[in-house]
Parts: C-alpha cells; sequence; structure tokens
C-alpha cells in the first residue's frame, strides 16, 4: 500500500433511474454515459480536478481544495438544469459528495476513511444537492460559497454521530450573449393531434423529433433550451453552426416524415440574440423574437413545406457564406409587433438572381 495523503475527494452518482434511460440501447446508453463522463471531467479541469475511477453510473473525483472541488460541483449542477429545461422526470439530475481525508492506493485501487465517508453521505444526499463532510466544510476558503447544517447522521463503521452541510444555491440570472436563437415546430401536428391526443403516431412522431432535434444539437455544439409539445428552442454560437443546423433539422425531418408517412413538416425561426436563465426559466426579448418568427413566417409555407427563416442580424453574421447569397427578403402579413423593423429573409435553395 502507498503511504496515505490527504487529498478532496468527489463522489458524484445519477439519481434513480429516468424513463430515458430504461428505454435506451445498451449501445446508446453507453453514449450517454460516456457522455456525462465527459461533461464531468471537462467542469473538474477548470478547478484543477480529475476523474481517479469509475463507480457505476457515478465517478470518483479528487480536487487539490475544497472550494475548488465545490466551485466545479455548482458548475456541473447549473449546467445539468440549463441543458435540461422543461425536460420534468425525462432528465438527467446528479447528487454530489465531498469529503476531505487520508487516501491511499492499494492493489491498483484507491481506498481511506475519506471514500468511506463519502459512499455513506451520498445516501443520505437529494439528487440536485451538494453535500460536505465536516472536515470539508471547515476546509472550504471561498467566501462566495455558502453552507447550511443539514444535521447529524449515525453512520455505519463510525463511532460518532457525523455532522454533514450542504451548499445552499444562490441563484443568480446567467445572461447568455450573442447566441443564435432557433425555434422550429411541427405544421399539422394538430391534425395529428386531433386523431387522438394519446395515441402512437403522436408517441413516434414526437420521439422521432426528439431524436433528429437532440442529435442535430449535438452534431454543430448547440443546446437544447427547452421543448414544448413538438416545439424546440436550440441555441448555437457561430451563425455558420446555426444554419448548418437547422438545413440538418430540415433534412433529417423530411426523410423520417417519408420513410414513416408523418403528416406534418417542420417550420424553423432563427434570431441572434441574448436570453436570461434564472434556474430554470429562460426568458428575454430577443427569445420572444425568434418565437414569434417562428409562428408568423409558417403561414407563407405551403402545405408539407418546410421552411427557415432567419432575421437580419442572423444574415449580416453569414455575410461571406453561401448561405448568405441564398437568403431572399420576405414580408409577414400581418406582422407581429415583436417583428416590427425586423427585416425577415427566407433560406433557398438557390440564391437570387
Amino acid at each position: 500500500m502507498n503511504p496515505l495523503r490527504t487529498t478532496v475527494v468527489m463522489k458524484t452518482d445519477i439519481s434513480g433511474s429516468t424513463s430515458r434511460f430504461r428505454e435506451l440501447l445498451p449501445a446508446d446508453l453507453q453514449a450517454l454515459l460516456g457522455e456525462h463522463r465527459n461533461f464531468l471531467a471537462r467542469h473538474a479541469a477548470e478547478h484543477d480536478g480529475r476523474i481517479i475511477k469509475a463507480a457505476g453510473d457515478g465517478y470518483w473525483l479528487e480536487f487539490p481544495s475544497v472550494s475548488g472541488a465545490a466551485k466545479a460541483a455548482i458548475a456541473m449542477q447549473e449546467a445539468l438544469r440549463l441543458a435540461q429545461l422543461n425536460r420534468g422526470d425525462d432528465r438527467v439530475a446528479i447528487r454530489i459528495v465531498i469529503a476531505l481525508g487520508d487516501i491511499a492506493v492499494q492493489d491498483g485501487d484507491f481506498i481511506g476513511d475519506a471514500f468511506a465517508l463519502a459512499t455513506r453521505v451520498e445516501a443520505v444526499t437529494p439528487p440536485d444537492e451538494i453535500y460536505l463532510t465536516t472536515a470539508a466544510r471547515l476546509a472550504l476558503t471561498s467566501v462566495e460559497i455558502q453552507t447550511a447544517l443539514v444535521e447529524s447522521f449515525a453512520f455505519k463503521g463510525f463511532a460518532e454521530p457525523m455532522p454533514i452541510y450542504r451548499i445552499e444555491r444562490r441563484d443568480r440570472t446567467r445572461v447568455i450573449a450573442d447566441a443564435y436563437i432557433l425555434f422550429s415546430d411541427l405544421k399539422g401536428f394538430g391534425r395529428i393531434m386531433d386523431a387522438g391526443p394519446v395515441s402512437s403516431t403522436v408517441e413516434r412522431t414526437l420521439d422521432a423529433l426528439d431524436a433528429v432535434t437532440r442529435g442535430t444539437a449535438l452534431e454543430f455544439g448547440g443546446m437544447v433550451r427547452f421543448s414544448v409539445g413538438d416545439s424546440y428552442c436550440v441555441t448555437f454560437v457561430e451563425a455558420a453552426q446555426a444554419i448548418a443546423g437547422a438545413e440538418r433539422l430540415i433534412r433529417s425531418w423530411e426523410a423520417i416524415r417519408h420513410q414513416e408517412q408523418f403528416d406534418c413538416s417542420i417550420s424553423i425561426g432563427l434570431h441572434r440574440g441574448t436570453l436570461y436563465a434564472f434556474r430554470s426559466f429562460l426568458y428575454g426579448r430577443d427569445v420572444w423574437i425568434a418565437s414569434q418568427l417562428q409562428s408568423a413566417s409558417a403561414k407563407l409555407l405551403e402545405n408539407e413545406e418546410n421552411g427557415i427563416f432567419v432575421t437580419g442580424e442572423v444574415r449580416s453574421a453569414l455575410f461571406g457564406t453561401l448561405s448568405h447569397n441564398r437568403l431572399h427578403p420576405v414580408a409577414l402579413q400581418p406582422q407581429p409587433e415583436a417583428l416590427a423593423r425586423i427585416e425577415v429573409y427566407r433560406l433557398c435553395s438557390e440564391a437570387p438572381n
């Protein structure tokens, strides 16, 4: 056994078994867990932390300081909430425990009281919470992080009850500036609903749309901000990614629509602006503009016709690209108040003469 060393350990665990996990094929589940591992590793590395071993669908990580571990844990929780707005029970939620103590390596595995105590604390940690042992809480130096006593627990293997603390959420509005905001909606989905809101056709349509939208977002570096029924809001960092993602979404949906005989097309509105996120709330004038653009422009489409419409801000960002040359100006009649004095363009298959 190697010598003992004092370190900060973090234990993460995906709480419960979501419906999405239960329905995934083994290969898809492994891909999702791999993505989750990369997510944890990325946020840990920003605070000099690293994954040291896997534990089921959770991980053990180590950090050079409790403050760094706490900041990484807060960032992980916030990022998960923002990435899964309006997902309800069908989302990934994690519990996190931070402990401080002596650890050692024996036969290639990590051992020590810090691991044993963190495992016990994990059992009483609710989803979406971050719990700390007493030693970790006493070593916390950042004045930005507030803690509160949960209670003292009697844990198996420990002689005395252990006071356990939690990190108190200090929610602040996050500003997501200069984002490309994509709104999509199925045209004709109401006809499917009229035939029966609880039917295999409705379920197959929504399942296919969700897979296509999330797959497109992943491929082009976008993030699904929320979904309501057959409507989605996705954000992108770059204009080129946003317009390419919009076109891929159209092509992918068209292929699935013909294969599955879905009687609905898709319309997309794309705007450039700022979003504001507070807890699970996403708001802002530019979100409203993107939503109104999608809704108003959908009326210009013929039956079973797909369409991508953008505002002048997006067109300007695409200057010098082939996509810029394929944007035709259109007039919305009637024009929503939110789109007053905003130029609107439609992406066409060919550039105008």
